[in-house]
């Protein structure tokens, strides 16, 4: 459609993921489902929601599909995120009000399946439990030694929270504990509402203070694993910038600060998998959190797009 390409920056964008297309055959770069569970939340419930409220925000007049030039390292290429990536949206996987128990299995069993293709996947939540099915079931699906990149202003290292073992609190326990991933190779970003029994049983190469031991910590981990899943909770931001999260937390990040950490991460050629979590649309009546989330996703493709 030489016409409509003719136009892109005026027109207003398909729904979609910065109108970037599909692929005229095989696996696309990048596959992106949505996960709408929260059941194991234990402070608002909503972000069941999330993954359409993304989507929706895709959709803006003002998404269009260049990367960001909020960072410290504006990008230099001129070309859009349509002209660099593929892109399959799978759709929202049939997860209902199931207990976790049950609904881990289908987690499991389909990123299992995933996995086994050659893209990149982006998965919406949705609380942040989905991330041990999850990573779970990719590291069956692609064998191999997983780091994992956590941002969250809570460590989720509870054993429980209310009796439940599989919870959005318990969600790190369990991915260590499982030995999906070693505790070596986890990093966390910025965790400031962990309680100090937590953060000594994480220890400081996990509950890092700074971007510079952040960086450090990133190139030690990359050194010994295959692959990194990074995985964001939107309350790492500050509440002002995203008042609608599940359990907001006063401090944290701005939506710049929290790319550039992703940019490290990226910078180790070894970022397979991604999630973004814990968006509530419910609580959410400015849709500045939409828009928050809308960025950072749009940086991820970014970094799956410039390191393919």
């Amino acid at each position: 459609m030489p016409l409509r390409d003719g136009l892109n920056g005026y027109l207003r964008l398909h729904r979609g993921f910065f109108g970037i297309p599909s692929p005229e055959a095989g696996d696309p770069d990048v596959g992106v489902l949505g996960i709408p569970y929260d059941i194991t939340s234990s402070h608002t419930p909503g972000a069941r929601f999330g993954p359409d409220a993304i989507r929706l925000a895709m959709d803006s007049e003002r998404s269009h599909s260049f990367p960001l030039t909020i960072t410290k390292a504006v990008n230099s290429r001129s070309d859009s995120l349509s002209k660099l990536l593929t892109l399959e949206d799978i759709g929202d996987l049939e997860v209902g009000v199931q207990p976790p128990e049950s609904v881990a299995v289908h987690m499991d069993e389909a990123a299992a399946k995933l996995a086994t293709s050659s893209s990149k996947l982006l998965f919406l939540g949705g609380d942040h439990f989905i991330t041990y099915p999850l990573l779970r079931g990719l590291k069956k699906g692609r064998p191999g030694n997983y780091g994992l990149v956590y941002f969250d202003s809570h460590a989720d290292f509870y054993d429980d929270m209310g009796g439940l073992t599989l919870s959005h609190a318990s969600t790190l326990k369990r991915l260590v504990e499982d030995n999906v991933v070693q505790l070596e190779n986890v990093v966390g970003y910025d965790f400031r509402t962990t309680v100090p029994e937590q953060r000594a049983a994480l220890g400081p190469s996990v509950c890092v203070p700074n971007e510079e031991e952040f960086e450090k910590q990133i190139k030690r981990i990359s050194e010994n694993v295959d692959y990194f899943y990074i995985s964001v909770d939107l309350d790492v931001l500050q509440p002002q910038i995203v008042p609608g999260v599940s359990h907001p937390e006063s401090g944290g990040l701005t939506v710049s600060e929290l790319a550039n950490l992703i940019r490290i991460v990226f910078e180790t050629g070894k970022v397979r998998y991604a999630d973004i979590v814990e968006l509530n649309p419910l609580l959410d009546n400015s849709n500045t959190t939409s828009i928050a989330a809308r960025d950072i996703v749009k940086e991820i493709l970014t970094g799956f797009a410039y390191h393919k």
